[in-house]
This record gives structure tokens, sequence and C-alpha cells, in this order.
């Protein structure tokens, strides 16, 4: 029987404790490329959910290994990117490992002498061609292009490898490497209740969220890339128009468009801003009714989805998940009458290389 979205959602957060339980050997050879000379700039080029999953890591890559980490995606930084040398570790990602922008990001980046590492889910793809080194990031096989758990554990590898490294080059110690390891195993039990607390809160609002119509989600810090992987989903699984938002930006401009017409959707991770995005939801209902919170507050309203709180540098683990059961459910009840003709224009873009047929997964 072929599994579902619902299934890899599921998986997701065994996945989670697994792979950082098994941190030292997943991301060894990532680790050790690191180590090997002093960088001063990690460079993440990605793609959709790739370039998002990205995004959820970050600031935890920014903390522990004290570089600045750039994530852009494949076609700037291919066509467009100027500011880089050799003191730069570029990070490939592609969970397929067939994004001809992705792969021709990185042979820039090497005929430039950077240093590349290539991760991807299909470690035989095209892929290793054009990358010094290529890892698979532990997601085990997705045969569904609408990811779930490539992104989370995309998300999880690059926080693993930080920790990783930052030991190694004695930025952090055991005891600090050993405290964000149990929030990451704190994570995974907090994504199972995630998981249940959404299907309820999707049944007490199963109307709105069937008909979501044009949708805003805000967010702020870490949970942006919850945001902007949220949209996306939304939008491969329902059609519906969506777009992910930092939190103030959506103040200066986006909320214009912001009428009952509109779902807005509110991400408090619980962190310094985490009055501010309550706020929001509190005064938005003035432009819409469609406006649903994701918090670790408790609220006696069944448009807010309360869910366990956890680390801020690790939120996106667990706020990607309500958007993803959304769009899983959306997908069960709408067809893209135009799926086929968009498939054929993608291929005609030409933007993934042909399988090599000794792929698993996407």
């Amino acid at each position: 029987m072929e599994k579902t979205m619902f299934d890899y959602i599921s998986e997701s957060c065994e996945l989670v404790k697994e792979n950082t339980l098994n941190a030292k050997s997943l991301t060894r050879e990532a680790v050790l490329k690191y180590c090997s000379k002093k960088f001063e700039r990690i460079i993440i080029v990605a793609s959709g959910s790739s370039y998002n999953g990205s995004c959820g890591a970050r600031l935890f890559m920014e903390k522990l290994l004290k570089v600045k980490v750039d994530v852009i995606t494949s076609y700037t930084f291919n066509n467009y990117e100027t500011i880089y040398d050799d003191k730069c570790f570029v990070f490939g990602i592609g969970q397929s490992g067939r994004s001809v922008n992705t792969n021709d990001a990185l042979d820039k980046a090497r005929n430039a002498g950077l240093t590349c590492v290539g991760l991807t889910g299909n470690v035989d793809a095209i892929m290793k061609e054009h990358v010094d080194t290529i890892c698979n990031w532990g997601m085990g096989i997705e045969k569904i292009g609408f990811v779930t758990k490539g992104v989370a554990t995309l998300t999880l590898f690059l926080d693993l490898f930080a920790m990783e490294a930052a030991l190694e080059l004695k930025l952090i110690d055991d005891k600090e490497y050993l405290r964000y390891q149990q929030e990451l195993l704190d994570v995974a039990k907090a994504m199972e209740d995630t998981i249940e607390k959404t299907y309820e809160w999707f049944e007490d609002n199963k109307e709105g969220l069937i008909d979501l119509r044009r949708v805003q989600i805000c967010a702020y810090g870490t949970s942006y890339a919850s945001a902007i992987e949220g949209a996306l989903k939304l939008a491969e699984c329902t059609g519906h128009g969506a777009t992910g938002y930092e939190m103030e930006e959506f103040l200066h401009g986006p909320s214009f468009e912001t009428n009952e017409d509109r779902s807005v959707f509110i991400i408090d991770s619980g962190d310094r801003s985490s009055e501010r995005a309550r706020a929001l939801y509190e005064n938005i209902h003035v432009l819409t009714s469609r406006v649903y919170l994701i918090t670790s507050h408790k609220y006696d309203d069944k448009k807010v989805l309360t869910i366990p709180m956890v680390s801020e540098y690790f939120s996106s683990l667990v706020n990607n998940i309500p958007f993803q059961i959304i769009a899983a459910k959306g997908r069960d009840v709408w067809n893209n009458p135009l799926d086929s003709i968009r498939r054929e224009m993608s291929e005609k873009m030409g933007y993934k290389s042909a399988k090599t047929g000794k792929e698993l997964g996407l």
C-alpha cells in the first residue's frame, strides 16, 4: 500500500529522535570537511522546501558556529551572487539531487575554489558529480513530491551538523552539546503531541480550514521558515494562494489586502516576540474573522491551536506540522485541473535532470 502524506508526517517524529541519537555518524563527512580548515561563512544553496528547511536551521547554525550563514536560492547564486571566496563553505541542498539550478550553482562555487558539500536524499543522483562530498541527510524514502519528512530531517541535519562541528571546534562543551541533544529529543515528543492536537483542532475548524481562500501566514525568527514552508505546502496541495511573512513586515503593507476573504495564520514561537504575536491575533479580527493562532499559550478559543513549547531555535520542526496536515487534508479533496499541463510546462523549463534509475524516493 502506497504511503500518504500523513504517513510521512508521522514518520518524521521517530526520525528526529533516531537521527539525533545517531548525529555523529550521520553528519561525520560534512563535519570533517568543515573542520578541515577555518571557514568564515557558510552559504546554503537550495530551492523550494530545501530552501525553507535550511532557513529553519540558519539562526541555530550561526549561534553555535559563530559565522555568518546565508541561505540563497540556487538560481540567484548561480546568476547573480558575486561576493564569496575560498573561506566560504557551501552546502548545496536538494532532496532529489536532480535540481539543475542547484547543481549549476555548485559548479560555479567549485570553479571558484569553494568547498562544496551536497546534501540529498539520493546520493546516487547526478548531484554527486558537482560536489566535493555528498551526504544523505537521513530522511529515508519519501515518494510524494509535497515533501514533509524531508523538510524536518533537513532542518534537523543542519542543526546536528552545527552541534557536532561546534563540539569538534571547541565552540561548545560536552554539557552544552548534551543540553541541545536533549532539547531535540524533547522536540521529537512535541512533534508527536502536535500531530495529535492538530487533528483535533482541524476537526473543530474543518469548514474554514478546507475553504481557505487566500492565505497569509505571519511568523518571526526561526518560525519564519514555517511561514514560508507552510505557504508553499498550502499552495501546492490546496490550490489557494498563500504567502509567508515576517510578522512585522506583514504590517508594513501586506495587511492592506487583508479582508473577510483572507485566512490569516499567526505563529507564536514563545520567544521574545510572543507577546507581539498574540497582540496581532487579538487585533486582526477587525479585518477578518478567518484568523488562527498557533501557540504554546492556552486560550478558550477553538481557532487557537495550543502545542507544546520547545526551544525557539527548533520551533520550525513543530510549527511546520499544522500546515502539513492542513495541506494533506486539502490534497484529499482538491484535484488540480491543470496538473498535467503544469508538469509538461515544468519539464519544458528543464528544472530537473532526468533520473539515472538508481535513485530512491523522489
